[in-house]
């Protein structure tokens, strides 16, 4: 079984490559993990990996199986000690039985550094029934992924810290992000804008001058119905 397709979890902890690059770890499984990192590896390459989990400190070795250059690297475990996999499975179980639990109305997450409208949108979601959280920015959005599983993104691309394009970059290669759909509302209309968004996996495009708060709640309803 390809080892990216095992059961993962979201997991927000910080990493230490080789005694020395930090990264943050995105998810992980029984086989392995995946690590957001600008840092440049070569695939097949064994990493000394530190990080923290079960209240303890993990050392473990992990060979390079898949790069995404500027966004991250595919970790397979090496020799999982019998102690260390126990820990990990413990964490997936766990996380597990928190997705079985999730009941309750659509999460949608806004992503927008403008109050106004994040507002306007926000008012008009809440009252179709819709649970919406906000970002004020990209960074901020990525660590809301981490926490919560949404079941649609509303983003403008152009925002601080990790821009939008990067953020589907980073979606698009995760499992436990990739199959969230992503609805992008920017106050910039060019063509390559677009275009680049839907390459990167955005199911659609809207430009907020000419997208109202009920044109956006319909193209809500007809994304999550499908």
């Amino acid at each position: 079984m390809d080892d990216r397709k095992k059961e993962r979890v979201m997991l927000e902890k910080e990493i230490i490559i080789n005694n020395i690059i930090k990264g943050h770890i995105l998810d992980i499984s029984e086989g392995g993990m995946y690590i957001h990192t600008q840092a440049e590896f070569i695939p097949r390459s064994v990493l000394d990996l530190k990080f923290s989990l079960c209240n303890k400190q993990l050392a473990v070795k992990g060979a390079v199986q898949h790069v995404e250059e500027g966004v991250g690297i595919g970790v397979k475990f090496i020799n999982l000690s019998v102690e260390d996999y126990t820990c990990i499975k413990g964490i997936l179980q766990t996380g597990s039985q928190v997705k079985a639990n999730e009941t309750g109305a659509k999460k949608i997450l806004i992503v927008d550094d403008n109050e106004q409208s994040r507002t306007m949108y926000r008012t008009k979601l809440t009252s179709e029934g819709y649970s919406t959280t906000e970002a004020l920015n990209g960074t901020e959005a990525f660590r809301k992924l981490q926490e919560t599983r949404f079941d649609l993104l509303i983003l403008e691309v152009w925002v601080e810290g990790l821009d939008g394009f990067k953020i589907l970059q980073i979606m698009k290669i995760n499992p436990l992000m990739k199959d969230i759909p992503v609805l992008i509302l920017s106050a910039r209309s060019t063509p390559a804008d677009s275009q680049k968004a839907i390459a990167l996996g955005a199911r659609d495009y809207l430009v907020k001058m000419t997208t109202t708060p009920a044109k956006l709640a319909e193209k809500v309803k007809s994304i999550l119905a499908v």
